[in-house]
C-alpha cells in the first residue's frame, strides 16, 4: 500500500496498470495468515523470475493474496480517487468481478491483432460492462484504407487504446484516423457507455462476417458495428438486429455512404435482418440507427405515398 501510495504521489500519475503475477500461487511462509505448507507435498520452481513455492495449501494462499490485492486496490482509490486503475495480468486472467470491483478498466487480451480483439470483447461483453473493456489496437497490414478502418474499429467496441506509432501512418491514415476516433468520443461512446448490447452473430472467425449491435431504449438510438471476413463470395449479409420496437419505424445512416440512408420498420430488421453491403475482404461499417417520432412516421409515409 505504502508503495503504490508513493508511486501515484511521487510521479504524479493519472493512470496507474498493474501486470504480472500478482496473485501468489504457493508461499511457504510462517508468519502469513494462510494455511502451511504441506513438507511432505511440495515443490519450488521458477518462472519469469520469481520463484514460486507450491503445496497443498496453494488455494488458501491464493485466497488471501487476492483478498491483499482488493486492500491495495481500495487504498488508492481512497486517497486517489481520480486515477484510473487498469487491471492487466497474463492475457486477462484477473478478468472477473472482484477485479472488476476494485478497477476502472480492464486489458482483456495479450493479443492485439482485429480479430483477437473481436474475440475477447465478444467472449468478456457477454459478463462484464462493455465500458470497461479494453482493447489494444496494434500494428497490422492494411493495404486499403477499407483494411485501416477495420484494424481501427475492432477496438472501438469498448475502451479503446491505441499502441500504434502512429508517425508511421501515410496522409490518408492520419485523416481516418481522425475521423474515426472523432466519431468514436462523440457517437460510439456515449453508446457503449449506456446502451443495450447485443451479440447479434457467431463468434467472430475472421472468414465470415461478425457484428454487435448497441441500442439505447431512453434515447431511442443505437449502431451496429459490421465486419467482413474473408469469403469472396460473401459480399453481403443480413444481421438480425435486437431490442427495437416492431411497430416503430427507424432511420439507417451507413457511415462510410456503403448503402443509401433508408428507414425501415422495426419488425423488418428483427426478422428479415438489416442488410450490409462491401466489396473488400476484412473491412467494415458503421450503421446507426435511430427511431422516428410518430410525427416523423407519418412524414416519410406521405412521402413515399
Amino acid at each position: 500500500m505504502r508503495e503504490t501510495d508513493r508511486i501515484v504521489t511521487d510521479y504524479k500519475l493519472d493512470m496507474l496498470e498493474h501486470d504480472g503475477y500478482l496473485v501468489a500461487q504457493g508461499c511457504d511462509a510462517l508468519d502469513h495468515p494462510h494455511a502451511p505448507v504441506d513438507p511432505l507435498n511440495r515443490c519450488t520452481y521458477r518462472d519469469a523470475g520469481f520463484v514460486f513455492v507450491r503445496s497443498s495449501n496453494s488455494t488458501d494462499v491464493s485466497y488471501h493474496a487476492v483478498r491483499a490485492y482488493y486492500d491495495i486496490q481500495s487504498n488508492l482509490r481512497a486517497k486517489h480517487p481520480g486515477v484510473l486503475l487498469e487491471i492487466c495480468n497474463d492475457g486477462g486472467r484477473m478478468v472477473d468481478f472482484g477485479s472488476a470491483a476494485h478497477g476502472d478498466y480492464f486489458s482483456i487480451t495479450d493479443t492485439y491483432d482485429p480479430l483477437s480483439n473481436r474475440r475477447a470483447f465478444y467472449d468478456t461483453s457477454f459478463v462484464l460492462p462493455a465500458a470497461m473493456l479494453e482493447a489494444y489496437v496494434e500494428r497490422w497490414p492494411t493495404p486499403r484504407i477499407e483494411n485501416f478502418r477495420y484494424m481501427l474499429r475492432s477496438g472501438m467496441m469498448g475502451w479503446l487504446s491505441i499502441m500504434i506509432d502512429t508517425t508511421s501512418w501515410d496522409r490518408q491514415q492520419r485523416e481516418a484516423a481522425k475521423e474515426e476516433i472523432q466519431l468514436y468520443k462523440t457517437r460510439l461512446r456515449p453508446l457503449i457507455r449506456d446502451a443495450n448490447l447485443y451479440h447479434i452473430s457467431d463468434r467472430p472467425d475472421g472468414v465470415r462476417w461478425d457484428g454487435m449491435e448497441y441500442f439505447d431504449p431512453q434515447t431511442r438510438r443505437g449502431v451496429v458495428y459490421a465486419f467482413r471476413g474473408t469469403v469472396e463470395s460473401e459480399t453481403e449479409h443480413r444481421f438480425i438486429l435486437r431490442g427495437l420496437q416492431s411497430g416503430a419505424r427507424y432511420r439507417l445512416r451507413f457511415n462510410d455512404h456503403t448503402s443509401e440512408e433508408k428507414v425501415v420498420e422495426g419488425a423488418t430488421l428483427m426478422n428479415d435482418g438489416l442488410k450490409v453491403h462491401l466489396l473488400t475482404s476484412s473491412s467494415s461499417e458503421i450503421v446507426f440507427i435511430e427511431e422516428l417520432a410518430s410525427e416523423d412516421r407519418k412524414s416519410n409515409a406521405n412521402g413515399r405515398d
